[in-house]
């Protein structure tokens, strides 16, 4: 009988990013540590900002929209826990690989796993902001519409994918052009107010060219995956869900493309 040699796999490149789990589960730990370090409130600082900057906003336009503060509430602090999130992924994403240049010149490693270093950080502060709106609406609507919560699964993998995808894009501009984290905040500054974060889409029915917009803006739909089920007590519509994923679907061949073309050199760059 002939001998047979069995040679060693390759793994792929997620597989990769699971077999070194530990070590960006550690870094993201380091971060949150450093984060708080030396903090009276520590981590609690989690619960108070999203709490904080919710009552200014609804103080200030719940009156202006004409909404009831028991509806506009839980609405606003919904938009802002996504709209946080991506904020602080695409920005933190920025300096991701920089931030990370030691590691990456000492061995080749898979170089998504920083900016999801970077993405898992601010996915504890957007889970902490939802869940402070899921008890919200509890206290302020009652536990109806918290039956459609288990729906909501779909929509974080979807929002968490993009927060990733923004943060490849995001750090390997950077790494490249240095002035991508400021082009990014003033260009989501803008489009803050082209995002219906703090108002309600219905309120600008009658504005045409400002609802195309609004309409065109992928973001949109992310919000609404998770303003539907909650506040409304509905399962958002199939093109909610398909703009999503094709936005998602769209970045990630972006994502994938550029990591390959850019990924062995990218050390020299840093």
């Amino acid at each position: 009988m002939d001998a047979m040699t069995v040679e060693a796999r390759e793994p792929g490149y997620f597989e990769r990013i699971w077999q070194l789990r530990y070590f960006w589960y550690s870094l993201v730990k380091i971060d949150l540590r450093a984060r708080y370090r030396r903090s009276v409130l520590g981590i609690g600082w989690s619960l108070v900002r999203p709490l904080a900057m919710c009552t200014v906003l609804c103080v200030v336009f719940s009156k202006l929209f004409g909404q009831p503060i028991v509806e506009y509430g839980p609405f606003l602090l919904l938009g802002l826990a996504v709209w946080q999130f991506l904020i602080e992924s695409a920005i933190g994403g920025c300096t991701c690989f920089v931030v990370a240049a030691n590691y990456i010149r000492q061995q080749p490693l898979p170089l998504a796993i920083f900016p999801l270093r970077t993405v898992l950080g601010a996915g504890f502060h957007g889970l902490i902001a939802l869940g402070v709106a899921v008890l919200l609406i509890l206290v302020l609507r009652g536990p109806a519409n918290l039956i459609y919560l288990p729906t909501l699964a779909v929509s974080v993998v979807l929002i968490f994918l993009l927060g990733w995808l923004m943060a490849i894009l995001a750090g390997l501009a950077h790494a490249h052009f240095p002035d991508t984290q400021h082009l990014l905040e003033i260009g989501f500054q803008i489009l803050f107010y082209l995002t219906p974060v703090m108002y309600p889409p219905s309120l600008l029915q009658e504005r045409g060219r400002v609802t195309q917009v609004i309409n065109l803006n992928p973001i949109t739909y992310f919000l609404d995956m998770v303003r539907r089920p909650l506040l409304y007590g509905e399962i958002p519509p199939p093109e909610v869900y398909l703009v999503a994923a094709g936005t998602v679907g769209v970045l990630a061949l972006l994502a994938v493309w550029m990591l390959r073309k850019l990924e062995k050199t990218l050390v020299f760059w840093l």
